[in-house]
């Protein structure tokens, strides 16, 4: 095969400017690491979460994955030569071809230090979409991918800015891209795995710091979207996103005291990582 069509017209292949391996029509696993500190706070957990993904889906782990000493040195400094000296996130790319697998990390830097909070409050839906408990790739971002897609061009029709899934029991599970957490009185509730919500190594983070603040944290599979209007405060969380705090789901309306303190531990938790 010589010429393709793209975009409406007839090309030779060498011309389109592709990367040759994406013609072997590949796989795509993506993972987004947040940087920041001077590291990468989150490096190891997430080159871990990349490695079970493909075992769980049996494919081989590229050479460079297992040796993680060289694999971080070469990302810190593509850093340094894109410059990006404050924080940022990169997104790792793992590209599984019929003859070949290929790696591909790349970065994008922002103005901030410290990890994202953002500021203006989020409006937030019940998706129409179920997710089912019963699929042990849940926990994976891969898998969710067309769901959040969806999910967020949906959105683009509306006032919503995210949306809260139930699952087939009608429990609450996740959120597009991100988990979701949600304080009444003195408890940080959060779904636990087995509403088949998708789980990032931020998650284990929350978990862990929210207890300094007096948080009982409560991994509940029983949340209804009925309980998620009687909360006081919710927020999400994701190294993609940084914390997002809802201002509203539907007419209620929400305050953000405990995700403004989580933050700022967050904050502390991430720069003694990487020192």
């Amino acid at each position: 095969m010589d010429y393709i069509v793209v975009n409406g017209e007839i090309v030779k292949k060498p011309e389109t400017g592709f990367t040759p391996f994406l013609w072997e029509e590949p796989f795509v696993i993506s993972q987004k690491m947040w940087f920041g500190f001077g590291g990468i706070p989150l490096f190891h957990e997430n080159l871990d979460n990349i490695k079970l993904t493909l075992k769980t889906l049996n494919f081989d782990i590229p050479v460079l994955l297992n040796d993680e000493s060289e694999l971080f040195r070469i990302t810190k400094r593509m850093l340094n030569k894109n410059r990006f000296f404050r924080s940022g996130i990169i997104t790792c790319l793992i590209f599984i071809g019929k003859t070949e697998t290929n790696t591909i990390f790349s970065s994008v830097g922002f103005t901030d230090f410290d990890f994202p909070f953002i500021k203006q409050g989020l409006i937030v839906d019940f998706s129409e979409f179920v997710k089912f408990t019963g699929n042990p790739l849940n926990r994976f971002g891969f898998f969710n991918v067309p769901l959040w897609t969806t999910a967020a061009s949906k959105n683009r029709e509306s006032i919503h800015n995210n949306s809260i899934f139930l699952n087939e029991k009608g429990i609450v599970s996740d959120c597009i891209s991100a988990n979701i957490y949600m304080i009444r009185g003195k408890v940080l509730y959060t779904p636990a795995i087995e509403t088949g919500c998708y789980t990032d190594n931020l998650r284990s983070c929350i978990l862990e710091i929210a207890p300094k603040i007096n948080l009982k944290i409560s991994e509940s599979d029983s949340i209804e979207n009925a309980d998620v209007i009687r909360m006081n405060e919710i927020f999400l969380a994701s190294e993609e996103h940084g914390i997002q705090w809802i201002l509203g789901v539907g007419t209620k309306r929400f305050v953000h005291h405990y995700s403004v303190k989580i933050h700022e531990l967050l904050n502390d938790y991430l720069k003694q990582k990487v020192k």
